[in-house]
């Protein structure tokens, strides 16, 4: 299979910016190594295929459009009333065996890992980075691990998740294709004043 070429490339330069000694409060990088799934039902049996994706997963599905639900590296949002996205590394050979022969007639399979761009935004200062842009409050309280919200940033469309992972806070952005550089840039831009370290794509 071929490799997607990063919208970023033009872009992209690790490094430091705004900060040159010490540990930057910011770090930010892409996340190239993942693959977007897109799974859509049906009304009336949208619970039927939420039941079959339970057991091939080993994982509950999310009940609403507010909270996903991770396991290890994979992650289930429902962005949609009868609309799931799984998240998963690329070579997640789970994913790999979802299609539409293993849902049957409950589902619709589409691979929309091409059309997004995730970048990760960590460290102690990445609340604060982000809401510079985005009109949700993401104080841990009311927006702990895993909380995830469709929005805008800088009028572009980002899906915003509250990664699981230890340490200092880390959201993962999903930005459409088309608007990668874009977000790219103003994300930059904004974190200059912060200090912010551009770290190697994952």
């Amino acid at each position: 299979m071929l490799e997607q070429r990063s919208a970023l490339l033009a872009v992209y330069k690790p490094g430091r910016i705004g900060v040159q000694e010490g540990p930057a409060p910011v770090a930010v990088h892409e996340r190239r190594g993942r693959t977007l799934m897109q799974v859509s039902g049906w009304p009336g049996r949208f619970h039927l295929l939420c039941a079959n994706l339970q057991m091939l997963l080993a994982c509950r599905m999310p009940g609403d459009g507010l909270t996903a639900v991770s396991q290890g590296p994979r992650s289930v949002f429902r962005v949609g009333p009868e609309r799931l996205w799984l998240a998963a590394p690329s070579d997640d050979p789970v994913l790999r065996a979802i299609d539409a022969a293993s849902l049957g007639d409950d589902g619709i399979v589409s691979e929309i890992g091409a059309s997004r761009t995730v970048v990760r935004v960590a460290g102690t200062g990445a609340r604060s980075l982000l809401n510079r842009g985005l009109p949700v409050d993401l104080d841990a309280i009311v927006f702990p691990v895993d909380a995830f919200a469709q929005s805008v940033i800088q009028r572009i469309p980002v899906l915003v998740h509250h990664a699981p992972v230890s340490g200092d806070g880390a959201y993962d952005v999903y930005v459409p294709r088309d608007y990668a550089v874009s977000f790219w840039q103003w994300l930059t831009d904004a974190a200059a004043s912060l200090g912010c370290e551009t770290r190697e794509p994952e």
